[in-house]
């Protein structure tokens, strides 16, 4: 199944969750930013929460090492206070919050992810917390993310893949008790600008 495909059955699959006997969800927005980066808004005044998940088109990456995806999500979670409203997992960061929250908890998600800071020792740590997370079963990772796949990536490689993420290879979702042009504006505000090239250049201060 391809990208839009899945970002599409999420938000239907989200719409109906949290719409039940409320059919007041609007049709989704979708459009582009200048930068490419692809957006989809839908409004649902009934939701009790404002969703928003930040999703890579795996298409757009030439040969991509197993696993690579879930070290970067791991990686990525080293920078999140833990169990706040933030993870990146599962191909996606994701993000649940009240639409009081929802400029915060837009910003938090690009700081963490524009300015990641990829180095040895916080790729040590999210490789340990990744196996761990594995070795429980507590969650049905895909059959390529495995002991071995995991044992097989480098510091390097989770760079050099981080590096060739750009706008126009993202999808960023905004669901829920959200209202389409405050959204849109937040959008912009926190990923308007961001441009290929322009990732943290922490990636590379450490070895």
């Amino acid at each position: 199944m391809n990208t839009i495909k899945t970002i599409s059955l999420s938000i239907f699959s989200l719409i109906l969750s949290i719409a039940v006997n409320a059919q007041t969800f609007k049709e989704p927005v979708a459009y582009k930013l200048k930068n490419g980066m692809n957006i989809i808004i839908s409004e649902n005044s009934h939701s009790p929460k404002a969703f928003a998940s930040f999703t890579l088109d795996e298409r757009g990456f030439t040969n991509k090492k197993d696993a690579i995806v879930e070290m970067l999500n791991a990686v990525i979670n080293e920078s999140i206070t833990a169990g706040g409203s933030l993870t990146f997992h599962d191909k996606s960061g994701k993000l649940a919050i009240s639409n009081s929250d929802l400029e915060k908890g837009l910003s938090n998600m690009a700081s963490v992810f524009q300015q990641a800071i990829i180095d040895q020792n916080t790729f040590n740590n999210a490789k340990t917390k990744l196996l761990a997370s594995l070795k429980s079963q507590k969650y049905d990772y895909d059959q390529l993310v495995n002991e071995t796949s995991i044992n097989n990536l480098t510091l390097m490689d989770v760079k050099e893949f981080y590096n060739q993420i750009s706008p126009d290879k993202t999808y960023l979702t905004i669901a829920g008790d959200v209202e389409t042009n405050a959204s849109k504006l937040l959008v912009k505000k926190f990923f308007g600008n961001w441009g290929k090239n322009t990732l943290s250049e922490n990636t590379y201060t450490a070895k």
